[in-house]
């Protein structure tokens, strides 16, 4: 019996590392998961802690003696593994309440279920240790009290371990995220969909957005991000943090993202600080986290100016742009918030006017800029690209089209690659390509008939196209562009009694359309700009849209996003490969 009994405290301290096993074993598999906070995750070590240091008293202890301080230890081993399934269970209770998806909280946090069945072993393995050291040492009505002391341990120590939880909870729930075991693949620009929808797992009343990285879509959460992979439909990897509000930056080769959370004020903290958390778009893993009083992604708020100037800016980081009254071009690196460099005027140019900068554009490694310059006489001005290397500042080139008719009014796209721009002045149709990375212009001309139009522009459509060229037109005649900007491709919309939404590649064009009567059933039509026939995919949602609810469409890399928008929400979601 004896033998027994030393053997249960080793069995306990070996069961108390399982919960800190775990997370290395399933990082190794590759499995999504949350961990455990520390005060969790490390309860059982310590109930391991007092069971290995009450073998070592029993060890030493003679063959026959009963040692008070043994059975302090037991009775300590039993009340502390108590305490530590009271404060898992509540952990899990808690977390319930931010759950992103329904019944998920189990899946998501197998080290904190494991805890608990770690403190449950661990409570029946000092419970009975303590009623063999009673039982062998004879003492008289021991089994009676024994049993009502446990109860009263186990009680006393769920209540404390309750009580502990919900104290060191913090007001809102912890930041959720799970990470891609390896990373994704790269997927590539569809030249082509098979037209099989998979119908993808989305939380309601949380999707804003849809956007195009790497491996395949983001969704754009109120409080985070999610990462799917369009030809499988599975969730690659997600970023939330409960509670808070966030707004997303994808950098403009899609490999990362920033993620900036507005946490909410409390009575203790009136004045929370923001969180910039930088991910890497293939995997989810955290690239670089920082915190400063800054909004930088927030339009209506201003940064603050003494954070950005204090912070210290990280290599190959993303920038923002901020336009300002005083100071025309202010830009920060998206990641540190840092300041990284102002653009006031240059020699041959001093900003006219309040909206001096006309429009624009981001690559990976430049801020292109449409700057209104003066020009000579009667106050006239004239649209100059300015292209300023992103990280420094530096102006490395500068393009007036020669064909403008003077006034200012110049919009601005890149090609998917950041290549080329086209710039398109809206009051003579001319255009022009420029190379990006020189600034020699490629190709001149009007964009007259077709051209791109204002309600186009306004929705930044013409800017969705996935390769080269620039979408002109209007629906129901669309045409696309080469790759210097010419005229090349034509289709002709059917004519539909409904609403149409359209997406772009240079392969083909995807439009959605809902029906304004009738049973409202979604069709994604795949229309290839060489002139082939087209192909629909009805009832494409697998659902008929609720009264209230429009229809969309994304090209993402991999496949295509069709979804369901209601009051700007994304309800319902496929992806079609």
């Amino acid at each position: 019996m004896k033998t027994v009994r030393r053997h249960l405290p080793v069995s306990g301290g070996l069961i108390g590392l399982l919960p800190l096993l775990l997370p290395l074993l399933l990082t190794w598999a590759g499995t999504s998961h949350v961990s455990a906070p520390p005060y969790v995750l490390y309860g059982p070590l310590a109930v391991a802690v007092v069971f290995v240091v009450a073998w070592l008293r029993d060890v030493r202890a003679e063959a026959d003696e009963a040692s008070a301080v043994r059975s302090v230890l037991l009775w300590a081993s039993l009340g502390t593994a108590a305490l530590v399934v009271a404060v898992a269970l509540s952990h899990v209770s808690g977390y319930a309440e931010a759950e992103l998806l329904p019944g998920e909280r189990y899946r998501l946090m197998p080290t904190v279920v494991a805890t608990v069945a770690a403190g449950g072993l661990q409570v029946l393995l000092a419970a009975v240790a303590i009623l063999l050291d009673r039982r062998e040492h004879a003492v008289p009505g021991g089994t009676v009290a024994v049993s009502v002391a446990a109860v009263a341990a186990l009680v006393v120590s769920a209540g404390a371990g309750v009580v502990a939880e919900r104290t060191l909870r913090p007001p809102r729930p912890g930041v959720e995220h799970l990470v891609a075991g390896i990373g994704s693949e790269a997927r590539e620009v569809p030249a082509g969909i098979e037209g099989v929808p998979r119908a993808l797992d989305l939380p309601r009343g949380a999707v804003w957005e849809v956007e195009a990285i790497t491996p395949g879509a983001l969704f754009e959460l109120s409080d985070g991000v999610m990462a799917v992979d369009p030809v499988t439909g599975d969730e690659l990897w997600r970023y939330r943090s409960p509670g808070t509000d966030t707004r997303t930056l994808v950098a403009a080769d899609g490999d990362s993202l920033v993620v900036e959370e507005y946490p909410p004020s409390t009575d203790e903290d009136l004045g929370p600080a923001t969180v910039r958390v930088t991910l890497d778009a293939t995997n989810g893993r955290v690239l670089h986290r920082s915190e400063d009083g800054q909004r930088l992604l927030a339009d209506e708020v201003s940064p603050v100016a003494h954070d950005s100037q204090n912070a210290d800016p990280l290599e190959g980081e993303s920038v923002v742009v901020r336009t300002q009254a005083q100071v025309p071009l202010e830009v920060y690196g998206a990641s540190s918030g840092a300041l990284l460099w102002r653009f006031q005027e240059t020699p041959d140019c001093v900003p006219d006017g309040e909206d001096s900068v006309l429009d624009l554009e981001v690559t990976r490694d430049l801020v292109l800029a449409s700057v209104r310059c003066p020009a000579g006489g009667a106050g006239g001005s004239v649209p100059v690209v300015h292209a300023f290397d992103a990280d420094t500042g530096e102006l490395l080139w500068t393009h007036e089209a020669g064909n403008s008719n003077g006034r200012a009014g110049s919009a601005l796209t890149v090609s998917s690659d950041g290549a080329v721009l086209y710039r398109y002045d809206v009051h003579s149709d001319a255009y022009s390509t420029v190379d990006t990375r020189t600034g020699e212009e490629q190709a001149t001309g009007t964009w007259q008939d077709p051209r791109p139009s204002r309600d186009w522009l306004e929705r930044d459509l013409w800017e969705e196209v996935l390769g080269d060229g620039v979408l002109l037109g209007s629906d129901p005649t669309l045409t696309l562009t080469d790759a210097r900007g010419e005229p090349a491709h034509t289709v002709e919309l059917p004519a539909v009694d409904g609403h149409r939404s359209l997406a772009a590649t240079g392969e083909e064009l995807y439009t959605v359309t809902r029906p304004r009567d009738g049973d409202r059933l979604v069709e994604l039509t795949v229309h290839p700009w060489d002139g082939a026939a087209s192909r629909t995919v009805e009832n494409v949602l697998g659902r008929e849209l609720a009264e209230e609810e429009a229809a969309g469409v994304c090209v993402v890399p991999g496949g295509v996003i069709v979804y369901a928008v209601d009051s700007g929400t994304i309800t319902s979601a496929v992806a079609v490969a």
